[in-house]
């Protein structure tokens, strides 16, 4: 079976409930002009954050056609002065069925998380390193 065959439309409506319903919500920054971007901050550090592209385009109630373009999960730091990304997964294509699609999205931002917290975790030890180097507690 051709690639092709095996593509599956997503709606918009299923993507935005499902990417909501994990606790993600529309970004407020202009990270996109051409679709619609969903983010979630870290909990426990908010300046690290997974960033959903849809490929579903503004004001549009499908993602894009078939080759068009694919759902893509990254992880970014920005604390207001300086944004640059962390974390870039493999694209998620819309082939198979509307549920797979959406688990492999899932996988994706698991995927990123994971990045995050390493990332916290790495530089608190590195910040708990040099307080015990200049003698404090």
């Amino acid at each position: 079976m051709p690639v092709g065959d095996r593509f599956v439309e997503l709606p918009a409506e299923a993507m935005l409930t499902f990417l909501e319903s994990k606790g993600f919500a529309l970004t407020t920054k202009p990270r996109s002009r051409r679709e619609i971007v969903y983010e979630r901050a870290h909990h426990v550090d908010p300046r690290y954050i997974v960033l959903v592209y849809t490929s579903v385009a503004t004001g549009n109630a499908r993602a894009r056609k078939r080759g068009a373009d694919a759902i893509r999960v990254v992880a970014i730091f920005d604390d207001g002065k300086r944004s640059y990304g962390i974390a870039k997964t493999p694209r998620v294509f819309r082939t198979g069925s509307v549920e797979a699609v959406l688990e492999r999205t899932h996988e994706r931002m698991r995927e990123c998380y994971a990045v995050c917290n390493r990332a916290i975790g790495f530089y608190k030890e590195l910040s708990d390193r040099s307080d015990n180097k200049e003698g404090r507690t």
